[in-house]
């Protein structure tokens, strides 16, 4: 048995896996096009006609079987602006999942409403439909499920709740540009689907964001939000209602046109390769592939790949100290968000929320374990060197005894 990278040996892999972002002659044209062009500034309501961003709204909202789109400057934008065009005020309770990148629920407090947090589904980490019903009060307007990881939540059952109760739906689809459930588009679920383009997702400008509806009115309102309250065919000074400055530039506009062209095929080299790494891992004994299993019409964008680790089958080794170990050997693999009970401004209490129990999130925490997507996007042979660094470790755990857990309390990528 050779020794671990960690404690002094050669590692399973020096070379990296593929590239993040990836570009190619598209975006460096998209971009020359715009800079040539000297028009850099989509317009006054932030997308005019003619415009890279128009261009891309229209080719996005298309792709997701959406009639609109309104591109913003970053996810969390999206998720502010479509809280406010839905009318959402002060001290309305908006549900969001446990599970999530603090941006669910702090653009829920940005507008002044109170996010009300429940459990997650352990099958598939997205909201868990029951908790969702549980949590409704008279001060419920809205629920925010987010498609984790680039899997999308049961729709199915929310959307039924959601309806029954007159909420409104707002999808935080992140993680999950080009995922599909049965036949159906991330985004295009809900009365509003909100998107980021930060340079971690599964397309990117750098950081970007869009929002997706098939609603007129809702699209009109996003427009004038986006852009200091303005409204179409009126001057540059006259603003209408409170509003941000979110547009997003025309070279952001280029380079996704570009993204969204290759959208399509790394999905599938992606979902190809975790199918593959899922038949790998599945024979090591305390590592488990999460994905929803409950139905095969899917496309899983596959932001993260996720792995559930029990210790018990690595003679009690934590998951951190595995981590880190597998680090060393030159794997790519983290921990990702802390569960929203536990971030520092909600326990500290600076902000109002609700906590509605989660302890399936607090027992997933310390299990998980993500594989970031562009290691998706590499070969078949890398794959199997991911099996191999961890075949290595489980060999060798006894080199591991005298080691501390790393401390480890989670990160955004």
């Amino acid at each position: 048995m050779s020794i671990l990278a960690l404690k002094g040996g050669k590692p399973v892999r020096k070379k990296p896996f593929a590239p993040w972002p990836q570009y190619t002659e598209q975006e460096i044209e998209g971009l020359k096009e715009v800079l040539n062009s000297r028009k850099w500034f989509s317009g006054m309501m932030g997308s005019e006609p003619g415009s890279k961003v128009r261009e891309f709204e229209e080719r996005f909202a298309s792709y997701h079987g959406a009639k609109y789109a309104i591109a913003v400057a970053n996810g969390t934008a999206a998720l502010e602006v479509s809280l406010r065009a839905l009318g959402i005020k002060p001290g309305d309770e908006i549900i969001v999942p446990a599970y999530t990148f603090i941006a669910t629920a702090s653009a829920v407090l940005q507008v002044g409403a109170i996010p009300v947090i429940v459990d997650i589904d352990p099958q598939n980490y997205c909201m868990e439909p029951h908790k969702l019903k549980e949590a409704i009060t008279e001060r419920t307007k809205a629920v925010i499920p987010v498609h984790f990881a680039g899997q999308i939540a049961d729709m199915e059952k929310i959307l039924e709740i959601a309806q029954s109760k007159d909420l409104l739906i707002i999808e935080d689809a992140a993680h999950a540009a080009g995922a599909v459930r049965f036949g159906q588009k991330a985004g295009s679920f809900g009365d509003i689907g909100c998107f980021s383009f930060q340079e971690s997702k599964v397309m990117t400008s750098g950081e970007g964001g869009i929002i997706t509806t098939s609603n007129k009115d809702l699209w009109n309102t996003c427009r004038g939000l986006r852009s200091c309250g303005r409204r179409k065919e009126y001057p540059w000074y006259e603003h209408f209602e409170l509003g941000w400055n979110y547009r997003m530039t025309e070279f952001q506009g280029a380079i996704l046109i570009a993204q969204l062209t290759r959208l399509p095929e790394q999905i599938a080299k992606r979902e190809e390769n975790a199918e593959y790494l899922e038949r790998k891992i599945v024979e090591i004994p305390g590592l488990k592939h999460i994905k929803d299993r409950s139905y095969n019409t899917q496309h899983h964008s596959y932001y993260y790949f996720l792995i559930e680790y029990d210790k018990s089958e690595f003679e009690e080794v934590s998951r951190d100290l595995f981590i880190k170990t597998l680090n060393s050997e030159g794997i790519p693999a983290e921990v990702t968000y802390i569960p929203l009970p536990h971030v520092n401004m909600f326990l500290e209490k600076k902000h109002p929320f609700k906590d509605m129990g989660c302890p399936i999130v607090e027992d997933i925490y310390s299990k998980v374990i993500t594989i970031p997507h562009p290691v998706l996007l590499s070969s078949k042979e890398d794959m199997d060197d991911i099996v191999r660094a961890i075949t290595r470790i489980k060999e060798n755990l006894s080199e591991l005894k005298d080691l501390k857990t790393p401390s480890n309390k989670g990160y955004e990528r």
